[in-house]
């Protein structure tokens, strides 16, 4: 049997179902709801016959098209669709919520399965997530976690996550590190479409935390951009440094390249050139040089404290504007310490503070 789902209900319990994106993959690939699976009805070529069809020669001739193209992959969509769900409730989606969403589900009724239509498809949910980023606001602290690149701040905000707290990765998000070097060996970055969409499920995921903790950011990550709102209450918000030596620094920063560096040696290279305006043509040349010929360490050194460090004095606060300065040479360690400190900050506020759903919001 067919049902019609809504998409804030959709939003409101994601994981509760097995999400099918019928699109085709040039479109998922733009932009497509969280946790959900490409099983395209057309493909990109596909798509672009039969959409010629009907501008061309009308509805009826492009849906005969449609057809005779889709009919040869129903059985294997359907396997795939039936194998993917393992027993949950199917949801559909196309653009609209119209013919390619409801052929499909046609056909799995036909069959005897159970399956729901997300009603206005991709774009009601598009129009949902934006309804949230307009109306949202935070009356909660959002803490914000800083620090010279490469002293961990992601490794603490993933430990911080692994302990429950309410921490928020952005740079997951968004599928970039927030530097030149941060798309590198990621594999491209979200857009930003997907990005808004993976903020708001994680602010409703921590609707009614007493705080948030996230790192240190620009308005940009990368080609994203951080919504207003979020933007001006992590200005706003109580700042935690952290620190520790520029051996461990140069190490994590080794640690985290390490696995693509050698695939990502041009990328790598390209990125140091594009510094050339702060560090000169002669510097950037030899860099590159370096990095071509393997001799990573001493580059990633170089990059800090000519580089990064220089760029974060520019723009950081006095140390005097911390709630503290956090040593996360020992990163389980600094993670409970940035805890202990924002607890001590929060037994210290007054009471009847609103939490993170603030008015005007159904976040």
């Amino acid at each position: 049997m067919k049902t019609m789902l809504q998409a804030v209900n959709l939003i409101d319990d994601l994981n509760k179902y097995f999400i099918v994106d019928v699109r085709s993959p040039g479109e998922f690939n733009e932009a497509s709801i969280p946790g959900a699976v490409n099983v395209p009805l057309f493909t990109d070529e596909e798509r672009v016959i039969v959409g010629t069809t009907y501008w061309k020669e009308g509805t009826d001739r492009a849906k005969l098209v449609g057809l005779s193209l889709v009919a040869p992959k129903l059985p294997g969509m359907v396997e795939s669709i039936l194998t993917g769900a393992a027993g949950r409730e199917i949801v559909l989606y196309c653009w609209r919520g119209g013919m390619r969403s409801k052929s499909v589900a046609a056909v799995l009724d036909m069959l005897g399965y159970p399956v729901q239509l997300l009603l206005g498809g991709y774009k009601a949910f598009r129009r949902q997530v934006s309804s949230y980023l307009t109306e949202a606001s935070l009356s909660t602290p959002v803490f914000v976690l800083n620090g010279l690149t490469g002293v961990g701040k992601t490794l603490v905000i993933k430990q911080l996550q692994a302990m429950s707290a309410p921490a928020l990765d952005l740079e997951a998000m968004a599928n970039h590190r927030g530097s030149v070097f941060g798309g590198v060996g990621l594999g491209g970055p979200h857009s930003q479409k997907d990005f808004e969409v993976r903020l708001v499920l994680a602010l409703k995921e921590h609707c009614g935390a007493p705080y948030l903790i996230v790192e240190g950011e620009g308005k940009r990550i990368g080609p994203v951009t951080v919504p207003e709102f979020f933007h001006q209450a992590m200005r706003n918000s109580p700042h935690i440094l952290l620190a520790t030596t520029i051996d461990v620094r140069v190490q994590r920063i080794m640690d985290e390249y390490s696995g693509c560096a050698a695939e990502n040696t041009e990328d790598l290279a390209k990125a140091v050139i594009s510094l050339e305006k702060r560090l000169g043509r002669e510097k950037c040349e030899m860099l590159s040089t370096q990095i071509r010929t393997g001799n990573y360490g001493e580059t990633v050194k170089i990059l800090c404290t000519e580089y990064y460090d220089r760029y974060y004095k520019d723009s950081r606060q006095n140390k005097g504007d911390y709630l503290g300065v956090v040593d996360v040479t020992e990163i389980s360690a600094g993670a409970q310490k940035v805890v202990e400190i924002i607890a001590a900050y929060m037994e210290g506020r007054a009471e009847g503070n609103g939490g993170i759903c603030g008015v005007g919001t159904d976040l």
